[in-house]
């Protein structure tokens, strides 16, 4: 059974807002500090003036005539190591990126927020999460908090070392959470090899990436291998799926339909599917930023 997700946006107990959005950019503000990025959806006009944007502490653009790749331009002088922002009980350390990336993918945090709840749900069973594609590890600490025990998964060696310092500022230091520095293919392969299965899954695929020795990954042309990889991992009686992508050309329904095809297509469970987005606080419009498929077991619900 499919129906659309209730993305209430979590707008309380978040040091984060998006300010405005328009003319391709989006004006937001983590914690003290406030940034100018790229937004190519936000094809409206601007809300708030030209004075308030001017405020912005750093500016990111990209390099000309490219949607992917730029630099920061900044303004102002930031802490040297980043600083600290909260969601509800986690904490999150800040640092503008190379890549034109922050530490966080705010649009997801109604995600974490769900993934609490149902491990919340689930108290005083053991619960074993896979979060591959693990980036800073946001939904890796919602995990932990929610008392599951968690494997994070990720090609970035520097990535992973960020997501341990999240837990450790989060105060999670002491959860069962595994962290792993690999290629997501080759190290769900190598579970399944092992007999290791999981009970939940948090996947985030990219769109382009490289693993730790140069494996090439492509989501157009690897993300059936990728579903068929989970799919072997999973447990016999899964307790939840969450699946999100920010890649262009794809949709809501094509990862339900991926999900449903290659995970627990066999099994009685609901679905969840559409857009995640952020709410613009100046216009009362919401930003869309990417695609999410939740499935929940009947058994869990």
């Amino acid at each position: 059974m499919s129906q659309s997700p209730s993305q209430n946006y979590p707008l309380d107990r978040f040091d984060y807002q998006l300010l405005d959005t328009g003319s391709f950019q989006k004006l937001e503000q983590f914690g003290p500090h406030r940034f100018i990025r790229p937004a190519p959806q936000a094809i409206w006009p601007k809300s708030l003036s030209s004075d308030e944007w001017k405020k912005a502490e750093g500016e990111y653009k990209y390099f000309k005539g490219k949607e992917t790749g730029g630099e920061w331009k900044l303004f102002t002088q930031l802490p040297k190591n980043g600083w600290e922002i909260k969601f509800h009980q986690l904490t999150f350390k800040i640092q503008p990126t190379g890549f034109g990336h922050i530490g966080i993918f705010p649009e997801q945090a109604a995600n974490w927020l769900w993934v609490i709840d149902q491990l919340k749900q689930l108290k005083g069973t053991k619960i074993q999460v896979l979060n591959v594609f693990g980036y800073t590890g946001a939904s890796t600490l919602a995990a932990a908090y929610g008392g599951a025990h968690v494997t994070h998964v990720d090609a970035s060696k520097g990535s992973v070392n960020w997501a341990r310092h999240n837990l450790e500022i989060s105060g999670l230091g002491d959860r069962p959470v595994r962290w792993i520095v690999d290629d997501a293919m080759k190290y769900m392969q190598r579970e399944h090899r092992r007999g290791k299965r999981y009970d939940a899954i948090i996947m985030d695929p990219p769109s382009f990436g490289r693993g730790p020795k140069g494996e090439v990954w492509n989501i157009e042309n690897k993300l059936s291998e990728f579903m068929e990889a989970c799919q072997n991992i999973l447990s016999d009686s899964p307790a939840f799926l969450l699946l999100t992508t920010h890649s262009p050309g794809f949709s809501a329904l094509t990862l339900e339909n991926m999900m449903r095809t290659y995970l627990p297509s066999h099994k009685k469970g609901t679905f969840e599917t559409g857009e995640m987005f952020i709410p613009d606080q100046s216009s009362g419009l919401n930003l869309p930023n990417g695609f999410s498929v939740r499935w929940l077991s009947s058994k869990r619900s």
